[in-house]
C-alpha cells in the first residue's frame, strides 16, 4: 500500500511539476485580410519581459505558462491576445490594420536588429514602403524629401540622372561627408541612388548619433536602416506595376524682352549680346550672308518666353514585376525593374534595369538568409552645358528653327551668326558623356541559436560599382574664316569600387523577474578597394571615328589604385526595468588605415536612456487623454575621418616640362601631408519625448539636440615659404543646436473615412566657435567661408564701397559705382527653418496623399545671374530704359571722410556699367533662398474586390495620378532658379553655378496589378 501511495504522490509531483513548466510555444502571425505572414512583429507575455520577435516567415517561438496571455503587436496593426492553453504547439495570429500605437512600435534598429522603439533612448522615424514611394520616385532618397524632420534632401539639378545631397541634422564636417550612413539589410553600402524604391519595405531614420555609434565615423551623421522586402511564409504573390509619367520645364530665369541684339545700342546681326536697340517688329538680317545669296531674316520682336521651346518634354516609364512566396522553412522574393527616362535636353536619356532576389532558409537553430541585387545603369547625356547658352542669346531667337542644324544653312556652325556663343542644339549633338556603370551587391547572414538566451550571427557583404566612361567630342572643320576648328577628342575612363564588409555578431538577452538585459558583442573588418584608368586622344584625325588611335600627337592618360581598410570592435548592452524603463551603454574601439599610426585608433563611448513614464504611473495608466508617453536621453562621442587613402603621404608626381624640355622629372605635392592629423570628433547631447493622445489618434515628438564639433579637418592655405601651399589641419571648433517637432493625428477617422494631417518642423541653429590660430574667418570654396560667431555655411559677398551708412559711394566723374574692397556677410547657405506637411485621405477604395516642403532662412546666389547681366539678358538691365540715371541712395566723397547724397551725377547705364560695375558685385543679386513647394501628389482608386468575382487571375488592382514638384512658390526677389538645387559636396549649398537645369514639375499615371 505504501508504494503505491509514494508512487501516486510522485505521479501528483511531477504533473504538478510539469504544469508549473515553461510550455514551448510557437505558430505564425498573418494579417487578417491578405494571410501575408508578418516579420518583426513583438511576442511577449503579458506583464512579464520576456519576449521575441517574429521572423521573416511570421513564425516565432517564445516559452510561456499555461494561462498566461500572449500580446501580438505590430506598427500599423492592433494589438491582439491571445491565451496559452493547448494549442501551444500551433498558434495562428491574424492581426488587422489599425491604429499605430507608439507603445507598441518596433524598429530596425543599429546592426539591423529589430528592438521595440521604447528602448531607444534618441529619435528615430521609420517610413514604409508606401510613404516612400508616394511620389514614384526612381531614386529612393528623394521618397524621403521633407517627411522626416532634421533630415534635409536636395536636388542637383533636373538632369535624366541627378545626383542627390542628403544632410541629416545638420553640417558636422566642413570638408568631409555629411550624409549619414546607409545600412541595407545589416550591411554598410556607400548609396542606395540604384536601389529599386519598390524593393524596399522601411527605412528607419537613426538620426542620434548615439543610435549609430556602433558604426564608428561612418554613422556620425546618422543612419538610414533600410530593409528590403522579403517573401512570406503560406503566400504566393506575382506583383506588375507601371508608372509614367512626363517632365516640362516649370520655370525659368527671369529675361528681359525690351532689347535685341547688338552692341551700344546698334544692330548687329552678328552679335550675340542683348544690347542693341528696343524692339521695334521689323524683320531685320540674322548671322552672315549665306553661300546661296540670301540672309536669315527674324522680325525684330521677342518670343515670350521662347526658350521653353529649346527645351523637351521628358519622361520616364517604370516597369517593375515580383514574385514572392514560401513555406515554414523557405522564403524568396524575386523582383524585376526597368526604368527609361529622356531627359529635357536633347539626346539626353537613362536607362536603368535591375534585378534583385531575396531568400531564407532555417536549418532548425540555424537560421539563413541572403540577398542578390544587380542594376545596369547606361546614361547618354551631353556634357557642353547647352542650357548655359541658352540663357545668353537673344529673346528674339526662335529655338524650333534651330534643331536640325546638319540640314539648315543657318543653324550650321559655318553660318551661326555667333562667333563667341554656338548653337546649343549643334553643342549637345557634338560633345557626348556615354556611362555605363554596373552596381552589385550582396549579403549572407547566418544566425545561430547557441542556446535560447544566446545567438551568434555572421554577415559578409559585398558592394561592387564598375564604372566605364567615353566622352566624346566631334571633329569639326569650319569652311568659313575667322572660327576657330574643333579638334575633336575622346576619352575612355573606367572606375571601379568594391567594399567588402563583414560583421561578427554575439546576441545574447537574458531576463532576471522584472529586469531584462540584453548585450551585443562584435567585430567589423571594412576593405575598400578603388582602381581608376583613362585614356584620352585630344586631337582626331577622321571625323566621327572616337577611337584613341584615331589621333595626333601622344596618348594622354593615367591610373590610380587605392585601399582603405578598418577594423573595430564594438558593444551595446541594453538594460530594462519593469518594460519602462531602459539604459543602455554603446562602445566602439576603431583603427582606419587612412591615418598615421600613432592617431588611427580612437574609442567611441555613448550612454542613452529612455523611461515610458505612461506605463511607470498608476495614475496614468489607462488614461484616456494620454495613451503613451515616453522621454529619453542620450549622450555621445563620434570620431569622423574626412581624408581619402594616401593624402597623409607626401608623394611625388611627373610634371610636363621639369627640369626642362622631354627629362623625366618629378616634383612634390604642393599640399603638406600632415602625419599629426586627428579625427574630428563630434560630441552630442540628446532630450526628447514621444506622446500619444485620445488612443492614439494625435501623437507628438519632439527633441533638442546640442552637437559640438571639435578638431574639424580642413585643407587650409599655408605660407609657400613652408614649400606647400596647403596642408590638412585640425583647424575649428564649432556646435549645431536643433530643435525637431513631429505632430500628426486622425482629423477624421469615421467609418470608411479617413483623413490624416501631419507636419515636422526643424531649426538648425550652428555656429563656428573658434578657428585655429586665432583668425576670424577661413575660405572654403567660392564665397563660402568658416566665420567665428557665424552658421556654419555663410557666405560672404562683393559688395560697392559704402559710407558708415551703408549708401554706395559712386565716382564723382562717372557716377559709376566705386567697388569695395571688403566681402560682407550674405547669410548661411543651409535654411535654419525646415517644414514638411503631410495630408492623407481615405474613403473606401479611393486614398489621396500630399506632401509639402517649406525652407527658411538662407541666402542662394548663382554665377548664371552675372552672365545674363553682362550679356543684357537679365531684366535687371532694364529697370532705367538703359538711359542715364543716378544710383538710389548714392553719395559722394567730397573729402576723406565726408559723403554728400548724390542727386545729379548720372550713370550712363549702358553696356559698360552693368557689364564691369554691376555684374560684378554679388550682391546685386544674392537673394533669399526661401520656398515652399508642393512636393508629392498621388491619387489612386483600387478596385472592390467583387470587382474581381468570379476569376481567379487578378487579386487586386489600383491605378493612379501622380504628381510631382506641381507648384513651387519662391522669395519674389529670387527671378533665377530653384534654391534647392545645390552645386556639389557637402556644404556648398547657396551656391548655384551657371550650368544649373531649370527645374520641372512632373506629372503621370500609374498601374498596380497583383495575381
Amino acid at each position: 500500500m505504501f508504494k503505491h501511495l509514494l508512487a501516486s504522490a510522485l505521479l501528483m509531483l511531477t504533473a504538478l511539476g510539469v504544469s508549473a513548466q515553461d510550455l514551448a510555444v510557437s505558430g505564425q502571425v498573418t494579417e487578417q485580410t491578405t494571410g501575408t505572414a508578418l516579420p518583426g512583429v513583438t511576442v511577449r507575455v503579458k506583464e512579464t519581459n520576456n519576449g521575441t520577435t517574429t521572423n521573416t516567415d511570421g513564425a516565432f517561438q517564445i516559452r510561456a505558462k499555461e494561462g498566461e496571455v500572449l500580446v501580438f503587436s505590430y506598427i500599423g496593426y492592433a494589438s491582439r491576445e491571445v491565451s496559452v492553453n493547448g494549442n501551444a504547439g500551433s498558434l495562428q495570429v491574424e492581426l488587422q490594420p489599425g491604429n499605430t500605437q507608439l507603445s507598441e512600435v518596433v524598429v530596425t534598429g543599429a546592426l539591423g536588429i529589430k528592438r521595440p522603439a521604447r528602448e531607444l533612448g534618441t529619435a528615430s522615424a521609420q517610413l514604409n514602403t508606401a510613404e516612400l514611394t508616394q511620389g514614384k520616385v526612381v531614386n529612393p532618397i528623394l521618397g524621403l524629401a521633407s517627411k522626416v524632420s532634421g533630415l534635409r534632401i536636395n536636388m542637383f539639378d533636373s538632369k535624366v540622372d541627378p545626383d542627390v545631397q542628403v544632410n541629416l541634422r545638420g553640417i558636422r564636417s566642413h570638408t568631409g561627408n555629411n550624409a549619414p550612413l546607409y545600412v541595407v539589410d545589416g550591411v554598410p553600402i556607400p548609396d542606395i541612388n540604384r536601389l529599386n524604391p519598390n524593393d524596399i519595405e522601411s527605412i528607419n531614420v537613426l538620426k542620434g548619433a548615439n543610435a549609430a555609434a556602433v558604426y564608428g565615423s561612418d554613422g556620425v551623421n546618422g543612419v538610414l536602416m533600410i530593409t528590403t522586402k522579403k517573401g512570406k511564409a503560406g503566400t504566393q504573390r506575382i506583383n506588375f506595376s507601371n508608372t509614367t509619367t512626363f517632365d516640362k520645364v516649370s520655370r525659368l530665369p527671369e529675361q528681359q524682352t525690351e532689347f535685341g541684339q547688338g552692341l551700344n545700342g546698334v544692330y548687329d546681326p552678328l552679335q550675340y549680346q542683348s544690347w542693341g536697340p528696343r524692339f521695334d517688329g521689323e524683320l531685320r538680317p540674322v548671322g552672315p550672308v549665306l553661300p546661296d545669296g540670301s540672309q536669315w531674316q527674324l522680325p525684330y520682336s521677342p518670343n515670350s518666353d521662347g526658350r521653353k521651346a529649346f527645351f523637351n518634354t521628358g519622361f520616364t516609364t517604370q516597369n517593375d514585376l515580383n514574385f514572392s512566396g514560401g513555406d515554414e522553412k523557405t522564403t524568396y522574393y524575386f523582383s524585376l525593374q526597368d526604368v527609361l527616362t529622356k531627359g529635357i535636353i536633347e539626346g539626353d536619356k537613362n536607362r536603368r534595369s535591375g534585378a534583385r532576389f531575396n531568400g531564407s532558409r532555417s536549418f532548425g537553430k540555424l537560421s539563413t538568409s541572403y540577398n542578390l541585387n544587380y542594376v545596369f545603369n547606361k546614361s547618354d547625356v551631353t556634357q557642353s552645358e547647352p542650357w548655359s547658352t541658352v540663357y545668353r542669346l537673344p529673346v528674339s531667337l526662335p529655338f524650333a528653327d534651330l534643331k536640325d542644324w546638319e540640314n539648315t544653312p543657318h543653324a550650321n556652325p559655318n553660318y551661326w551668326f555667333s562667333t563667341n556663343q554656338p548653337n546649343p542644339y549643334f553643342n549637345a549633338d557634338n560633345q557626348r558623356t556615354v556611362n555605363e556603370q554596373q552596381t552589385l551587391t550582396g549579403n549572407i547572414e547566418l544566425n545561430y541559436e547557441l542556446a535560447p538566451w544566446i545567438s551568434a550571427i555572421y554577415r559578409l557583404g559585398l558592394y561592387s560599382r564598375n564604372t566605364d566612361t567615353r566622352t566624346t567630342v566631334g571633329k569639326f572643320t569650319y569652311t568659313t574664316p575667322g572660327r576657330t576648328n574643333i579638334p575633336g577628342s575622346v576619352n575612355d575612363a573606367t572606375h571601379n569600387f568594391r567594399r567588402i564588409n563583414s560583421d561578427f555578431i554575439l546576441d545574447m538577452h537574458k531576463d532576471f523577474g522584472k529586469f531584462s538585459t540584453r548585450l551585443l558583442l562584435g567585430n567589423n573588418v571594412r576593405t575598400d578597394d578603388s582602381k581608376t584608368t583613362n585614356l584620352s586622344a585630344s586631337a582626331l584625325v577622321v571625323p566621327g571615328l572616337f577611337n584613341q588611335d584615331n589621333r595626333l600627337g601622344q596618348l594622354g592618360g593615367k591610373s590610380g589604385i587605392s585601399q582603405r581598410r578598418q577594423v573595430a570592435v564594438f558593444g551595446e548592452l541594453t538594460a530594462g526595468y519593469n518594460n519602462y524603463l531602459f539604459l543602455t551603454f554603446t562602445g566602439r574601439q576603431e583603427a582606419v588605415s587612412v591615418l598615421s599610426p600613432e592617431n588611427r585608433n580612437y574609442f567611441y563611448p555613448g550612454v542613452s536612456s529612455s523611461f515610458v513614464f505612461s506605463d511607470a504611473i498608476p495614475a496614468l495608466q489607462n488614461n484616456s487623454t494620454l495613451s503613451y508617453g515616453k522621454v529619453y536621453a542620450s549622450y555621445n562621442r563620434t570620431g569622423n575621418v574626412v581624408v581619402e587613402p594616401y593624402q597623409l603621404q607626401n608623394v611625388y608626381s611627373q610634371t610636363d616640362g621639369f627640369p626642362y624640355a622631354n627629362l623625366p622629372g618629378f616634383s612634390l605635392s604642393t599640399s603638406d601631408a600632415n602625419p599629426n592629423l586627428k579625427p574630428e570628433f563630434v560630441t552630442s547631447f540628446e532630450v526628447g519625448t514621444q506622446l500619444s493622445f485620445f488612443q492614439n489618434r494625435l501623437n507628438l515628438e519632439a527633441a533638442y539636440v546640442d552637437a559640438k564639433t571639435t578638431d574639424g579637418t580642413i585643407l587650409a592655405d599655408i605660407s609657400a615659404g613652408s614649400g606647400f601651399t596647403s596642408a590638412w589641419v585640425n583647424a575649428f571648433k564649432a556646435s549645431n543646436k536643433i530643435i525637431e517637432l513631429n505632430i500628426n493625428g486622425d482629423v477624421i477617422q469615421r467609418g470608411d473615412l479617413v483623413w490624416n494631417v501631419g507636419a515636422n518642423l526643424t531649426h538648425i541653429r550652428s555656429e563656428v566657435e573658434e578657428i585655429y590660430g586665432g583668425i576670424d574667418q577661413l575660405f572654403h570654396f567660392r564665397q563660402n567661408y568658416l566665420i567665428v560667431g557665424k552658421p556654419y555655411n555663410s557666405y560672404l559677398f562683393t559688395d560697392y564701397k559704402r559710407d558708415p551708412q551703408g549708401r554706395v559711394i559712386v565716382d564723382p566723374k562717372t557716377g559709376n559705382p566705386v567697388s569695395g574692397s571688403e566681402l560682407y556677410y550674405g547669410g548661411t547657405g543651409t535654411p535654419p527653418y525646415q517644414l514638411g506637411l503631410n495630408t492623407s485621405l481615405q474613403y473606401k477604395g479611393f486614398k489621396l496623399g500630399a506632401q509639402f516642403d517649406w525652407r527658411m532662412g538662407a541666402v542662394v546666389y548663382t554665377e548664371a545671374a552675372a552672365r545674363m547681366i553682362s550679356d543684357g539678358t537679365s531684366p535687371l538691365t532694364t529697370q532705367y530704359g538703359r538711359e542715364p540715371f543716378v544710383i538710389p541712395n548714392s553719395v559722394i566723397e567730397t573729402s576723406p571722410g565726408v559723403f554728400t547724397p548724390n542727386t545729379e551725377i548720372q550713370t550712363k547705364g549702358d553696356r559698360n556699367y552693368f557689364a564691369n560695375h554691376y555684374a560684378t558685385v554679388q550682391s546685386n543679386y544674392a537673394v533669399s533662398a526661401d520656398f515652399f513647394k508642393l512636393r508629392e501628389l498621388s491619387l489612386s482608386y483600387t478596385l472592390p474586390m467583387e470587382w474581381l468575382d468570379g476569376q481567379k487571375l487578378v487579386k487586386e488592382a489600383t491605378i493612379g495620378f501622380v504628381g510631382r514638384n506641381l507648384f513651387s512658390v519662391w522669395a519674389k526677389d529670387n527671378i533665377y532658379n530653384d534654391p534647392e538645387f545645390v552645386y556639389a559636396g557637402g556644404s556648398s549649398e547657396g551656391y548655384m553655378s551657371w550650368r544649373h537645369l531649370p527645374p520641372t514639375r512632373t506629372f503621370g499615371f500609374n498601374v498596380n496589378v497583383a495575381f
